[in-house]
């Protein structure tokens, strides 16, 4: 059972500091493999001496000494090391030597699917990578979204989006099941080497989203169906990882080809693991607010009896852009740790595992590991009532952006949320308050709980996860207030009622002192992570004040 860790590092970003730098860590968890990441700044390139700039040069081959570095650290703990590599991507020099081999026509910085060139470099840039590293196990390929615009040596797009004359009659399902059959025979086959492709694709319309491609791509693959050289790695939401999603249908259609889960443990659109908030019940069980839909599976303890399980993905660390950037990774190291042993049982008994977390990882007595446990318990839930708009959620059929982007990374965008809440009915607007409201109060009552017993039992190694909770605090407070006051708004607009245009400056300036307090005192608490950010807060909450007093 394949058991794998990797941490994802955004070009342009400061680097992580964190424990599961050590492979000997990850090994001790329970881990047998490492997916570098980093891999894919090398991409399509056969010769790092040849690029362009010697800035970039310099820094290229500053990521080839340091991933060399990591494949060594991770071979000595006893881990196998699979690099990651994107299509198609290749080096600018390569790209504008030959614009009208490798690119879309009149489309100089898109390549083309369709071009046997673009293919031949990238599969050479692949050989020559292994070649570099003969000793890593594996590859894990993903063709469906794509760093190189990021990355200012590299030109590269996804296998979907490009429309040329040359492509246009390209289908979907044969873009992808090309461009596998030839990486195929050169990990597989020729390099004997296991060959893990992601079916993720940032943009609606993929393999990862839509069942019925899946199945078509799946049903025209090379090899031995249950041959597990050949891995196909989904993520376990339908789309990306927020709420509100079935457990990923296109996952269940690929017959008997070995399926790999990916797991993130730094949730990157609700707190990226600066709150609390578990996600071995999920994992195990499915999202609970789309438990109602009927022939669906709902979670791993289910899927594990549909497909042909190969194992778990863990993203130990990293996914998004930006912050909150996290001080304490206490509450993630609760799903870095559940990982491996729901690989060894997907039934795994969560009261049990929360308790062995507390115990093994946080070296607590019995009398902290109840609360804690009631909080790890709960923290899924109110997750969802604080970084979600329920009803609003709950009511799309689309199920990308569930939350309609209103909270982004460590961005709150308030005028988003005045977008959605126009949209609402009355009931609708009372469930979004209450939901508000219980978030807060679930977040303030854990808060107190584990406050006490720190204080009690003097714990102080513990009071920065407290500080965890009163940064939490102060941002549902604020959101509450925030979102109350937009409700208000929204029903003064209609009554025009003196009582409410108080009920509106109250719950206003009360959402702005939340946030003064959550951006100048408890982001700077020993243990919490940085603040969260805002996008016309203050102009949106001040432009209704004012309007409410005239």
């Amino acid at each position: 059972m394949l058991k794998l860790a990797t941490l994802l590092e955004n070009p342009g970003e400061p680097q992580v500091q964190t424990r599961y730098q050590d492979p000997a860590q990850l090994k001790a968890l329970g881990y047998n493999g490492l997916v570098i990441y980093e891999s894919t700044a090398l991409s399509g390139i056969q010769n790092t001496d040849a690029i362009g700039s010697d800035e970039m040069r310099r820094w290229v081959n500053a990521r080839v000494d340091h991933i060399g570095q990591t494949i060594q650290a991770a071979q000595d703990a006893g881990l196998a090391v699979y690099l990651s590599y994107d299509v198609l991507v290749l080096p600018v020099h390569v790209v504008e030597r030959n614009i009208n081999g490798l690119c879309c026509k009149g489309r100089p910085q898109t390549l083309c699917p369709a071009s046997e060139q673009a293919l031949e470099q990238s599969v050479a840039g692949l050989a020559s990578l292994i070649g570099r590293w003969p000793e890593v196990a594996g590859i894990v390929l993903r063709f469906g979204d794509t760093d190189a615009q990021r990355l200012p040596h590299l030109i590269g797009n996804d296998l979907y989006s490009p429309h040329c004359p040359r492509c246009s009659q390209f289908g979907r399902a044969d873009r992808a099941t090309d461009f596998i059959k030839r990486f195929y025979r050169l990990v597989v086959e020729e390099m004997d080497k296991r060959l893990i492709v992601r079916a993720w694709n940032v943009r609606p319309g993929g393999m990862h989203d839509v069942p019925d491609l899946a199945k078509r791509i799946a049903a025209d693959l090379p090899g031995d169906p249950k041959d597990d050289r050949l891995v196909l790695s989904f993520k376990f939401t339908q789309t990306d990882f927020w709420r509100y999603q079935r457990w990923n249908p296109s996952s269940l259609v690929c017959g008997d080809r070995p399926i790999i889960y990916e797991l993130q443990c730094q949730r990157e659109f609700e707190g990226k693991g600066g709150i609390p908030n578990w996600q071995a019940p999920l994992w195990r069980d499915g999202c609970p607010e789309v438990a109602h839909l009927e022939g669906e599976v709902h979670g791993l303890a289910e899927a594990v009896d549909r497909v042909n399980l190969a194992g778990l993905w863990a993203w130990v660390r990293g996914g998004g852009w930006g912050g909150p950037f996290v001080k304490n990774e206490q509450w993630i190291d609760a799903n870095v740790f559940a990982v491996p042993l729901l690989a060894d049982d997907p039934r795994v008994d969560l009261l049990g595992l929360a308790e062995k977390w507390a115990r093994d990882r946080l070296g607590v007595d019995d009398e902290v590991v109840a609360p804690i446990v009631r909080l790890l318990e709960d923290s899924a839930d109110f997750i969802r009532q604080a970084f979600y708009i329920g009803p609003f959620a709950a009511g799309r059929e689309n199920p990308w952006h569930p939350n309609a982007d209103w909270v982004q990374d460590d961005l709150l965008d308030t005028r988003s949320a005045w977008r959605i809440i126009q949209t609402l009915s009355e009931s609708q607007l009372d469930e979004l308050m209450a939901e508000k409201d219980n978030a807060a109060e679930r977040i303030g009552r854990h808060r107190a709980a584990l406050q006490q017993v720190v204080s009690d039992r003097r714990h102080p190694e513990l009071e920065p996860l407290v500080n965890t909770l009163l940064y939490a605090e102060s941002f549902f407070e604020a959101l509450r207030d925030m979102v109350g006051g937009l409700v208000a708004y929204r029903r003064f607009q209609k009554t025009g009622d003196t009582a409410m245009a108080q009920i509106v400056k109250q719950k206003l300036f009360s959402a702005q002192d939340h946030w003064n307090h959550h951006t100048q005192r408890f982001g700077s608490l020993p243990g919490a992570a940085t603040a969260f950010r805002e996008e016309d807060f203050w102009d949106v909450t001040q432009d209704i004040i004012a309007k409410v007093d005239g």
